[in-house]
């Protein structure tokens, strides 16, 4: 923990080879909420009321991707490694914080004119690159053409701006003009990294982050050492960040326990429920992270509604979340973005209800039978659990489902077997606005379009939202879009999953966010060891 040698010892087990599991838009981050519950200790009191002690070499354990991990911050949603790597060099203009609400980061502050369609950022004064540079309008204009770049995982938070009309206006403002208007950029903005002017192959990356890049061997650690010239001073507290890439469960828990690693990521539901033993804190609080089984809606029997309504009934939720999940986790409502803002919380709760599903069936024509066939894969802790529950909750209903497992890699491979299956499951998480998700999910031709939803009112409910240059304008249209979805989409959204990470009691300042695990990207800078 304090020692001073810069070549961390290679953790000792299985093999940590990655893998990736997710495309890069949707994300692998499993989604936290603000509150935060301990396992055996008051980890709150660990994050909050402890005194933090300056130094000491900070070591987290976090899923692997293998050869797919990058210091290139293009890259950070498609793993949680990525994500922090990119968090501990580079920063934000504005910071989600665990409540989302924003806050300054790069950028002071923030303002538009009045319908929207241009936003003036205030940029903080006296910072410096890693190499000692200084920080200028000219990086941050760089980079928000930079994302836009094909290829860039980063697209989708610039494709509303109008890239050739960004300016710099005096010496310390930057005027980001957008092609329609938004109310909610700055939470859109929250997930771009600014990258130096020029920088294009971030072998050696400079960011202005809490750490400065010193090295990385893929599929096994990175070293970070403490930025003694961050802006957020007395911020970062430990002086060196180690993190190490583990693919494996077990890894990573055994890894916490035997002392060789002081922060776990994504501990599973089964080591959580038995506890991880003393001196150790699970970090638990209300995900963001939704599980879901989708339907095809052009594809039979899923082009009929009565179906996918049926197939709602039939989900016994509460069941899924105790045995799939282990409890950690909340009922859903067949909606994706429980806590954004527009989310609907009117909607009726669906209820499990097999003699309306039967109703429902018989209807459809199937009063006789259905048969089914579900495809699932271990994409994410308790998903191929849930299909095998399901099984048999469709069958108290004369429904037959036939389960089979896909290959892992193929799943969420456009080239292979995703927007390809008529049934099947997904996770979806990281998203801070309604709008993201469903511009990405809902529209024709979307890259996440798992349910093949094609609808000209649909369209134009999420464009009119997207555009509105009111709140209550934009609630009306994304009432819409909710109400359509919750009783005719393709959907069936069975859980908001808790976000589950765990640290040694000697590590202070975690707090889970809203929507990552860890509580990145503020927690790297928070982290201390407790006096």
């Amino acid at each position: 923990m304090n020692s001073t040698d810069r070549t961390p010892a290679p953790l000792q087990g299985p093999s940590r080879r990655a893998f990736l599991h997710r495309t890069a838009s949707a994300g692998l981050l499993l989604g936290a909420g603000a509150g935060l519950a301990a396992c055996g200790h008051q980890t709150s009191a660990l994050s909050t009321l402890a005194k933090p002690r300056r130094g000491g070499r900070l070591r987290i354990g976090i899923t692997g991707a293998g050869n797919q991990e990058s210091l290139n911050p293009s890259s950070a949603a498609y793993t949680l490694i990525n994500l922090a790597m990119a968090t501990a060099v580079f920063d934000t203009l504005i910071i989600l914080n665990p409540d989302l609400s924003l806050a300054p980061g790069l950028a002071t502050s923030w303002t538009s004119n009045r319908p929207a369609t241009e936003w003036t950022f205030d940029l903080r004064p006296g910072v410096t690159w890693h190499d000692g540079k200084p920080f200028t309008a000219s990086d941050v204009i760089y980079s928000l053409r930079w994302m836009a770049a094909p290829g860039n995982g980063l697209a989708g938070l610039v494709s509303n701006v109008d890239l050739a009309g960004i300016r710099q206006s005096g010496t310390s403002k930057v005027v980001v003009p957008l092609k329609t208007p938004d109310l909610l950029f700055p939470q859109t903005i929250c997930d771009g990294y600014i990258i130096q002017d020029g920088e294009k192959n971030f072998v050696h990356p400079v960011g202005t982050g809490p750490f400065a890049f010193q090295s990385l061997i893929q599929g096994e650690h990175s070293v970070f050492l403490r930025n003694p010239h961050y802006w957020d001073h007395p911020k970062p507290y430990v002086d060196e960040l180690i993190i190490y890439s583990l693919a494996s469960d077990t890894a990573r828990v055994d890894a916490l326990i035997s002392g060789q690693i002081d922060v776990c990521s994504q501990v599973p539901f089964t080591q959580a429920r038995t506890g991880l033993g003393n001196g150790f804190s699970l970090l638990r609080s209300p995900g963001q992270s939704a599980y879901a089984f989708y339907m095809a809606v052009d594809k039979p029997p899923f082009d009929d509604v009565r179906v996918r309504q049926a197939l709602r009934l039939l989900t016994d939720r509460q069941q899924l979340i105790d045995v799939a999940l282990d409890g950690f986790g909340t009922v859903a409502n067949d909606l994706y973005g429980r806590g954004l803002e527009f989310y609907d919380n009117g909607l009726p709760q669906h209820q499990h209800d097999v003699a309306e599903a039967r109703s429902l069936l018989r209807a459809a024509g199937h009063g006789s039978g259905l048969t089914l066939d579900l495809q699932t894969s271990d994409i994410a802790p308790g998903v191929t659990a849930a299909a095998a529950l399901f099984q048999q909750q469709a069958a108290a209903a004369g429904v037959t489902v036939n389960v089979t497992q896909a290959n892992p890699s193929a799943y969420f491979n456009p080239a292979e077997l995703y927007l390809k299956m008529p049934f099947a499951q997904t996770f979806w998480s990281g998203y801070n606005t309604l709008q993201l998700f469903y511009q990405y999910a809902l529209m024709p031709g979307a890259a996440g379009n798992e349910t093949h939803w094609d609808s000209n009112d649909t369209t134009s409910w999420i464009q009119a939202a997207s555009s509105a240059s009111s709140a209550a304008a934009a609630g009306r249209q994304w009432a819409a879009v909710q109400q359509q979805q919750w009783s005719e989409g393709g959907y069936i959204w069975w859980a908001n999953v808790d976000n589950l990470d765990a640290a040694s009691d000697q590590v202070g300042g975690i707090r889970p966010g809203p929507l990552l695990n860890l509580g990145l990207p503020t927690s790297l800078a928070n982290a201390y060891f407790i006096a």
